[in-house]
């Protein structure tokens, strides 16, 4: 019982209020247009997922808590994108969909009435091709406006679950500006802080 309670503070606690990062699932049939958009969005701040179809999302749907932002791209047409909006509403979603689409596109344009009619709450279209700056600008609205604590992590924990990620920084030789070596680097992917450089691992 108090997971739950727990479990619906924070589907309902405000962004500014909240101590974890939102949450987006990027659905779209095309993998490297998931992978670029998830990266583009992690470093924003959010915890992503990825769901390739209707189906990949209702799974999803029925096992985490819903997501603050859903994108959708239309690599693979109205039909399916269609789809994800009216399974969203069947759920009553109560979070934010973007669009990603061509600009002038009159079924860009149909797929975002279609969300408004199923009173979804729908951000303005993102054209395609776009930058990080427009990406951001789509999504400002749903970033947190306080530094989130750093949060405390039992490293164990971390190593066991496969939380945590190496890195590899390069580094040049500033005379000859040639590759000299790397620096390795620990990330943390907790699936409540998102992506983390600055976790504080317990002893």
């Amino acid at each position: 019982m108090e997971n739950q309670q727990s479990e619906e503070a924070i589907r309902s606690a405000p962004f500014g209020r909240r101590k974890v990062a939102p949450r987006v699932w990027i659905a779209d049939g095309k993998a490297h247009i998931r992978k670029f958009v998830g990266e583009a969005l992690e470093e924003l701040g959010f915890i992503t997922c990825e769901c390739a179809h209707v189906g990949e999302l209702n799974a999803a749907l029925d096992k985490q808590l819903m997501p603050d932002l859903v994108v959708v791209g239309l690599s693979t047409g109205g039909i399916e994108a269609a789809a994800i909006l009216e399974a969203l509403a069947a759920r009553s979603f109560r979070g934010k969909v973007l669009l990603l689409g061509p600009r002038d596109s009159l079924m860009v344009a149909a797929i975002q009435e279609l969300g408004e009619q199923l009173r979804i709450a729908m951000l303005p279209t993102l054209g395609t091709p776009f930058d990080g700056v427009s990406l951001r600008n789509s999504v400002a609205t749903l970033l947190q406006r306080e530094e989130r604590p750093k949060p405390v992590i039992d490293a164990a924990e971390a190593l066991s679950a496969g939380w945590l990620e190496l890195w590899y920084q390069p580094k040049f030789n500033t005379h000859t500006l040639q590759l000299c070596g790397a620096e390795a680097l620990i990330r943390v992917r907790h699936p409540t802080w998102g992506r983390s450089a600055s976790a504080i691992f317990a002893r």
